[in-house]
């Protein structure tokens, strides 16, 4: 293995530390704020209201909704009681997204390369 090559997988390995770091800093960040927003009165009193006018619709509608059944509105479900899952969707999609760009860039720039060897 060439310096070069030792290098560039350490930048590599760099690159994706920072971004599974700056998407779990990002998530947490997010849920954080949004259910310090989402857990006011007023929220909760939009969220019945919203659950009335469901129960409330007429019969003849042209599309049926069901009642909600959780009394707190769904994000702060999700982002309370499935946050793990949420953090680890969120893990293993960004590494399957760095890990085919990264394929892609290593093969441009190897291609590159090769062509510059072929070059007198």
């Amino acid at each position: 293995m060439t310096t070069r090559s030792w290098i560039g997988g350490v930048i590599w390995l760099l690159a994706y530390v920072a971004l599974i770091a700056a998407v779990i800093v990002s998530l947490v960040d997010a849920r954080n704020h949004t259910l310090s927003q989402m857990d006011t009165p007023q929220v909760q009193a939009e969220w019945e209201t919203w659950r009335q006018a469901v129960r409330d619709q007429p019969e003849s509608a042209p599309v049926k909704r069901r009642v909600p059944k959780s009394s707190e509105p769904p994000l702060v479900v999700l982002l309370r009681d499935y946050f793990g899952v949420c953090l680890a969707a969120a893990v293993v999609f960004s590494s399957l997204l760095f890990g085919v760009i990264s394929f892609m860039v290593r093969g441009v720039l190897r291609s590159e390369e090769k062509r510059s060897e072929e070059k007198p």
